[in-house]
């Protein structure tokens, strides 16, 4: 379907669902420039993708992302300033992507989801962990601050109190536990986890793309401004939507009591 020259791979479980796979599993998935580099380029060009819908990623083997390898870094405490900062935002890319390409992003947490892998899977729209899924921000644990975003979007996610709890104790959690904690729509069995991803990604991607894409900006946006800049953005967003076809086939599909059939249009 795409090629990419990173280890990740990209297949296709449902027509409109492209699944993105970390392969790494012998470095437990985590980050190093090649697959840091090829996220960004793999999610973008699956946004520009009209047929594909909802994205699910996931990680080979027994890790969705462990963070970032100490072994293969693209960043040291050694570099300029400029060069740090041009390596911390290739992991910041990854976040950046996610959450401002319109299609949607399902992270269907396998293992390990720690440090930046813990901040790939927050900025997902959405989680589904499996009974042997971790996720921790664990960046306290190596002296660190969450350098990939995960102190913007853990709070947005359960809150302040509990985003400095798991942040500045580095505690990790597991299975139901991430569920109890507002971090997962729901936990299923090792074995059932694409699976589950996939059909909540079909389901996402049986909604009109036009008004989902504008849904997700507006909502990722909502925090940043006050309501009348948000009634605002929902005024033009509105807009757009009234004006698609698939606005138009809703609307006859709820007059000739059927199903819809939405184009992207």
């Amino acid at each position: 379907m795409i090629e990419i020259d990173a280890p990740l791979r990209v297949e296709r479980p449902d027509d409109h669902v492209a699944r993105v796979t970390y392969d790494r599993p012998d470095a437990m998935n985590a980050y190093n420039e090649p697959l840091l580099r090829g996220a960004v380029e793999v999610f973008e060009r699956l946004d520009e993708r009209d047929e594909v819908r909802a994205i699910v990623l996931t990680g080979a083997g027994d890790a969705f992302c462990a963070g970032v390898d100490l072994r293969d870094m693209p960043l040291t405490p050694e570099m300029e300033f400029a060069e740090y900062e041009t390596g911390l935002g290739l992991f910041q890319n990854v976040v950046r992507t996610i959450r401002g390409i319109d299609t949607p992003v399902i992270a269907a947490v396998n293992g390990y989801a720690l440090g930046a892998g813990c901040d790939t899977a927050l900025a997902c729209d959405f989680r589904i962990v499996s009974d042997e899924a971790v996720i921790g921000e664990t960046f306290i644990d190596v002296g660190f601050v969450p350098g990939d975003g995960g102190a913007f979007l853990l709070p947005r996610l359960i809150g302040e109190a509990r985003a400095k709890e798991l942040i500045f104790t580095g505690r990790k959690l597991e299975g139901e536990e991430i569920v109890e904690w507002d971090l997962a729509r729901e936990q299923v069995a090792a074995d059932d986890l694409l699976t589950a991803a996939a059909e909540f990604a079909a389901q996402l991607a049986d909604q009109p793309p036009i008004a989902l894409a504008q849904s997700k900006r507006l909502v990722n946006g909502s925090f940043d401004v006050g309501i009348d800049r948000a009634l605002a953005d929902a005024t033009r967003a509105q807009r757009i939507c009234s004006q698609t076809r698939d606005h138009a086939e809703a609307v006859a599909a709820f007059q000739d009591d059927r199903e819809p059939e939405f184009e992207g249009r």
